[in-house]
């Protein structure tokens, strides 16, 4: 899914303020996630710190929660596991 600036999308990092973004797209498969090809409002790719927390919203609402791979792809919460298998909660 493609998440243009139509939707005024903002991205916020940890416990930052959230800023604008150009666009993002969020790609769904089976069992995760991924938050993705973020786009600042410069045209520039957005990039993230690994391990970071990242937070999507559009508009009012969160539509995307998840921690920065080391590919720098964002992975949903849902899908993130600890070093035993079991769900982390944040």
């Amino acid at each position: 899914m493609d998440i243009g600036s139509e939707r005024e999308p903002r991205l916020q990092i940890d416990d930052g303020e959230p800023y604008p973004i150009a666009s993002a797209r969020a790609d769904h498969e089976l069992d995760r996630a991924y938050l993705r090809a973020i786009v600042g409002v410069d045209g520039q790719p957005v990039t993230l710190p690994v391990g970071a927390k990242v937070t999507l919203y559009t508009g009012p609402s969160v539509v995307f929660v998840g921690l920065v791979q080391e590919d720098r792809s964002v992975l949903d919460m849902l899908s993130c596991g600890s070093d035993d298998g079991e769900y982390v909660d944040f």
